[in-house]
């Protein structure tokens, strides 16, 4: 799978507080969710997330796409965005 890259990274803060980290690709977006995810939250619009990272990754998905379920479970995890 190529890598796909956003029109626009997100940044966000990451587990250490006034860190930051960003995210212009579905493959690193896919890590920061699967791996570095900063709180405890879940919820549906994570797994959505996690779904739609998952088939853009596998190219089933436009890009973009996966970047917006990203930001919702970025606000549903009340993860702090820096840019959108």
């Amino acid at each position: 799978m190529a890598r796909a890259s956003w029109s626009k990274p997100v940044t966000v803060e990451t587990r250490r507080t006034g860190q930051r980290v960003s995210i212009g690709s579905v493959e690193r977006a896919r890590e920061f969710l699967l791996n570095e995810w900063p709180t405890l939250e879940d919820g549906q619009a994570y797994r959505t997330a996690k779904e739609a990272l998952t088939d853009s990754f596998e190219g089933n998905l436009q890009p973009e796409k996966a970047r917006e379920a990203f930001l919702a479970a970025l606000k549903e995890g009340d993860v702090f965005v820096f840019e959108e």
